[in-house]
């Protein structure tokens, strides 16, 4: 006992040791991050210039180049008729002539050189959106280690068969990180930056209305809108996390509400077929249901470029079947899921095929190139028939 004792408490140590080291590592790749965030910003801010400058540049090569056409038009008039014309007129035709052709030469150059330029920038900005992406996952794993580490090591060493215990846990960590990076970067690309820019406005408005009243009003009616902007956002985000509309309108309407929102987006056509709940459903396999249907749209308008959905949703004394089809182009579903598990993600597939499995449920995903995608899942409607599934009955 004595040994063990001992031999557990060197371990604590070493294991607080790593616990720190961890740490440390984990607020450095964050430090980075942020250097990465500001990086982005700025080459987000060059990247608006140059498409600013490619647009003013293509209109003034495009008017030099009108110009051009009259200059040598004007040119070949003079050469043609010379003797109506001076030798002043012609030597003023063709000086013109040159200086419009150099000037157009240039203007072209000059877009030719803008469009590398913003080319450049554009790998640059998406370079960084790899890297902040990349980094994120490492730091969701090292707070998921770091979670388990400073954990209660003498029961994680107490036990001989906890490993499905410990994948539960693990699985449970990966899942709230992952949510936390979500929120993260809804906020950041969402509400900050529109509230970043209400502040500035409201140095400009404070500028200007001084100097001109009637440009101030604008420029308060330009800060309004971005105010309500930064409003919708946040609602929209705290909609993801906990569609109220569940508790109040159900699960039908909110699933009908989501895909009005979808519909205004997108330019798919969404069929709904739902069979009216009432109490039947338990109110967590109703969410698990929102979140897959959720899940299912999110793959559909990134990958599918799909025209037509349609959505089933029915139910029985034990189990819900709820059935997701599109007409989009398709995957391949073996090589895509060994691809994403590859890359330890539980976003998109892995996500729903984890939180199906967690129920107790099942789910099939059919596609091929070319045709289509359909999701059958199959789901306990309470917490009896899940107990009973995990009996084995």
């Amino acid at each position: 006992m004595t040994k063990l004792t001992l031999d557990i408490s060197t371990i604590s140590k070493i294991n607080k040791k790593i616990i720190g080291e961890i740490s440390t590592s984990r607020e450095q790749i964050l430090d980075i991050i942020d250097n990465i965030r500001s990086e982005q910003e700025s080459l987000k801010i060059q990247l608006d210039q140059i498409k600013n400058e490619v647009i003013q540049t293509i209109c003034e090569a495009d008017e030099l180049e009108k110009k051009d056409k009259a200059m040598r038009k004007r040119l070949a008039e003079v050469s043609e008729n010379f003797h109506k014309y001076t030798e002043e007129d012609v030597k003023e035709a063709y000086e013109k002539a040159a200086d419009t052709r150099v000037k157009f030469y240039t203007k072209q150059n000059q877009e030719k050189m803008l469009r590398e330029k913003r080319t450049q920038l554009e790998i640059a900005l998406k370079k960084s959106m790899q890297n902040i992406d990349s980094a994120e996952k490492i730091v969701g794993q090292i707070s998921v280690a770091l979670s388990y580490l400073e954990g209660d090591m003498l029961s994680a060493l107490g036990g001989t068969d906890k490993n499905s215990e410990m994948y539960l846990g693990i699985k449970i960590l990966e899942a709230q990180e992952d949510e936390r990076r979500r929120i993260v970067r809804d906020i950041h690309d969402g509400p900050a930056q529109h509230m970043a820019n209400a502040i500035m406005k409201v140095d400009i408005c404070d500028m200007v209305i001084q100097k001109d009243l009637t440009e101030g009003l604008k420029e308060l009616a330009s800060l309004k809108e971005s105010v309500k902007i930064a409003l919708k956002e946040v609602r929209n985000i705290i909609f993801d996390l906990r569609p109220m509309s569940l508790d109040d309108l159900g699960l039908n309407q909110t699933i009908r509400e989501m895909i009005k929102s979808i519909t205004k987006e997108s330019k798919m056509d969404v069929k709904l077929l739902l069979k009216p709940i009432q109490e039947e459903i338990e109110p967590i396999i109703q969410v698990a249901v929102y979140r897959i249907i959720q899940e299912v749209f999110n793959n559909i308008k990134k990958h599918a470029r799909a025209k037509n959905v349609a959505v089933k949703l029915d139910f029985g004394t034990k189990y819900l079947m709820l059935i997701l089809s599109d007409d989009g182009v398709g995957f391949n579903v073996e090589e895509t899921l060994k691809h994403v598990k590859n890359r330890a993600s539980s976003y998109g597939l892995i996500g729903i095929i984890d939180r199906v499995n967690q129920l107790q449920g099942k789910i099939e995903i059919k596609s091929s190139q070319g045709a289509g995608t359909t999701y059958t899942v199959k789901l306990p409607i309470n917490r009896e028939v899940i107990s009973d599934e995990k009996r084995g009955h």
